[in-house]
C-alpha cells in the first residue's frame, strides 16, 4: 500500500493573515508542520500557489498549484502527480501539534480499504468547532453551527485518487456551511474514524498566544 501525505497551504488565510509564515520556535508554521509530518514515514508534499511558502519547502516535495477555494480542491489539481498512490492523506498546515499517534487509526483504516473518502474526529465538540454527525462509521453531515451535539471534526482527509480526479465536477450545494467535505457527501462511501488530537489548530492570534503559553 502506497500512501502520500499532502499539506495544502495558502498565503492569504481568512482569519489570520499569512499564518503559514508565522514563526514558532524560529520556524514558520508550514515548515514546522511539514517537518513533523515527514517523520511519519510517508512521502510528504506541500501543495501551494504561494511563492513565499514554496521557498520554504524542498523542491522534491513541492506541488505548485493555481488558486483554489479549499484544500481538497488544491490537492485535486495535483491529481496527475498523485495517481500512483493508493491513498492521499490531507493534513492541514495549521495542525501544529500533529503527531504520528493522531494518524495511527487512520492508517489502520487505509489497510482495510473500505471507503472512498475518510475523515477523522475526536469525541465531543466546543461550540465553535466544526462538527461531524456520524453513525456506524459513516459521515452524515458536517456543520459549523452550534447545534449542541456532534463530535469535533479534524481537518484530516484520506482520498482514493479517483475522488481527487472527480472532485471538481461537484458543486457546493450548501454554501452557508462553506465546508469542503459537504461538497461530495452522499455521493461516495464517506467514512469516519475516531482518533486523538488534543492540540491547537492555528486560526487566530488567540490560538498563537495559547500555544505559546502551553509550550
Amino acid at each position: 500500500m502506497k500512501i502520500a501525505i499532502v499539506i495544502p497551504a495558502r498565503l492569504n488565510s481568512t482569519r489570520l493573515k499569512h499564518k503559514m509564515l508565522k514563526k514558532f520556535k524560529n520556524k514558520s508554521l508550514i515548515k514546522l508542520v511539514f517537518d513533523k509530518v515527514r517523520t511519519f514515514g510517508y512521502d510528504t508534499y506541500v501543495a501551494t500557489d504561494s511563492t513565499k511558502i514554496a521557498n520554504l519547502i524542498p523542491v522534491k516535495w513541492l506541488l505548485k498549484t493555481g488558486k483554489a477555494n479549499n484544500g481538497t480542491e488544491r490537492i485535486a489539481q495535483c491529481y496527475s502527480k498523485l495517481q500512483e498512490y493508493d491513498y492521499v492523506i490531507n493534513i492541514q498546515g495549521d495542525m501544529i501539534d500533529i503527531d504520528a499517534w493522531t494518524i495511527k487509526p487512520i492508517i489502520k483504516e487505509c489497510k482495510q480499504g473500505s471507503f472512498d473518502i475518510l475523515t477523522a474526529y475526536t469525541e465531543g465538540a466546543k461550540p465553535d468547532d466544526v462538527k461531524v454527525i456520524h453513525n456506524y462509521g459513516r459521515a452524515l453531515w458536517f456543520t459549523r453551527s452550534d447545534i449542541g451535539y456532534g463530535d469535533r471534526h479534524l481537518g484530516i482527509y484520506v482520498y482514493t485518487p479517483r475522488i481527487l480526479q472527480v472532485y471538481d465536477l461537484f458543486n457546493d450545494k450548501y454554501p452557508a456551511e462553506n465546508l469542503e467535505q459537504n461538497r461530495i457527501l452522499g455521493y461516495y462511501k464517506f467514512n469516519v474514524v475516531k482518533t486523538e488530537y488534543n492540540g491547537i489548530e492555528i486560526n487566530t492570534q488567540e490560538d498563537i498566544d495559547s500555544w505559546t503559553v502551553q509550550s
